[in-house]
């Protein structure tokens, strides 16, 4: 392909402004942009209702700045595409153990590109799965990788948000998935066993047990005790800096939205790099920023993040990070790991000192917490439900589907 056509990558994570940065690029008519390609909501939505499914969100997203819907290139690209969709891909083979992608996910992939190829357009990737497998990403398709990332203490706080707007459980577990799942790949078991997440099973082809483990790690989010948000934060830093660490390790650029608001020599540095590598002016002028800083009983922040530090640190002095991160990628990585982990946690150090001197930190009671973890329990949390409703699970899930589906069309 000639350069003009080679595709763009963008490693991001749900509510680090992925979308925004979506947004961005997709005003620009020599790209065609796919917003989330490796998701696995294409599994349960067809081309009929894929565009409308967003309708039944109980929470505000904050997506004001789109025109259209963010899955209208799928739609277009659909019928000559998704018949090679691999089902469920969000998180199997996450970290590729052998640094390599599996066909399925890379045909599927390579279609995408081709379509937009073909029609003239550069394609461009944004992901929010793709950070484990950016090294992969790149010995397969070559192209321009660029690792986003947002305040990881703000973020934390953009998981809580929707939880308490709207009973949305799915931020707050995604750190869980991250390091569960691909929980016994050398990057996430640098994560210290007393602070490690459960490994639970996670099978191509069982719907059934898939269920079961997503709502198993749900189920520890969805806890009263009282040191549970101590838990949910270390997970959430351990995931961000991990998996930060893999994408930023393959990425040719790193961007930082919160410098790209607060600084204007920077944004322009970035926007001179997308005019330079990608061909494209990006235009920043509404980027907003939205700090989310809670503030829990209890819960001791700057200890918590020191935790991270020093595990991490010791990771890396030892050499199991830099060996670690090698085995994501066929190629040697752009950043060393020493490099890609002292900016990571230089941006969490900074995340921490924000968050020290905002006015404006949300207080959250542990009375405040066990109510609204009361208000939105589900009866599956409790074992013996869950694992009756595995058990029927292949009898009741098709109804429960077409139920949804004919609630989004009417």
């Amino acid at each position: 392909m000639p350069d003009n056509l080679t595709p763009i990558f963008v490693h991001a994570s749900p509510r680090s402004g992925s979308t925004y940065f979506f947004n961005v690029l997709r005003r620009d008519d020599s790209l065609m942009c796919f917003n989330e390609a490796i998701i696995d909501v294409f599994s349960h939505y067809g081309k009929r209702d894929i565009a409308r499914f967003k309708a039944a969100q109980k929470w505000n997203v904050n997506h004001h700045f789109l025109d259209r819907d963010d899955f209208d290139e799928f739609v277009v690209a659909w019928d000559d595409v998704m018949h090679l969709y691999p089902m469920f891909p969000s998180f199997r083979d996450y970290l590729p153990r052998d640094g390599t992608l599996p066909s399925s996910l890379g045909d599927y992939l390579a279609a995408l590109m081709d379509f937009a190829q073909l029609r003239g357009k550069r394609p461009v990737l944004c992901e929010i799965h793709s950070r484990g497998r950016a090294g992969a990403l790149r010995g397969a398709f070559g192209g321009f990788h660029i690792a986003q990332f947002r305040d990881p203490l703000s973020q934390f706080g953009s998981f809580v948000r929707p939880l308490f707007e709207g009973g949305e459980w799915g931020h707050l577990t995604f750190p869980l998935m991250e390091l569960g799942i691909s929980g016994a790949h050398p990057l996430y078991r640098l994560v210290p066993e007393v602070w490690r997440v459960p490994v639970l099973p996670w099978p191509a082809g069982d719907r059934a047990q898939r269920w079961g483990s997503a709502v198993q790690y749900m189920a520890l989010v969805a806890s009263p005790e009282p040191d549970v948000i101590e838990r949910l934060l270390r997970w959430h830093l351990f995931s961000w800096t991990l998996s930060n660490l893999a994408a930023v390790g393959y990425s040719d650029l790193v961007l930082d939205l919160e410098r790209v608001h607060d600084e204007a020599a920077y944004r322009d540095a970035i926007v001179s790099v997308l005019a330079s590598e990608c061909g494209t002016r990006a235009d920043f002028r509404d980027v907003a920023k939205f700090p989310r800083y809670y503030e829990f009983e209890g819960l001791d922040v700057a200890a918590v993040c020191d935790q991270v530090f020093v595990a991490l640190k010791i990771a890396q002095q030892d050499g199991q990070l830099e060996s670690a991160l090698r085995t994501l990628g066929t190629q040697a990585p752009t950043w060393s790991a020493a490099d890609a982990l002292g900016l990571l946690l230089a941006k969490i150090q900074d995340a921490l000192s924000a968050m020290n001197s905002s006015a404006d930190r949300k207080e959250i009671s542990a009375e405040m917490w066990r109510a609204v973890i009361e208000k939105y329990r589900r009866p599956w949390f409790n074992p013996s439900v869950r694992n009756a409703a595995q058990w029927v699970y292949p009898l009741v899930a098709p109804v429960v589907r077409a139920a949804r589906r004919m609630k989004v069309w009417h």
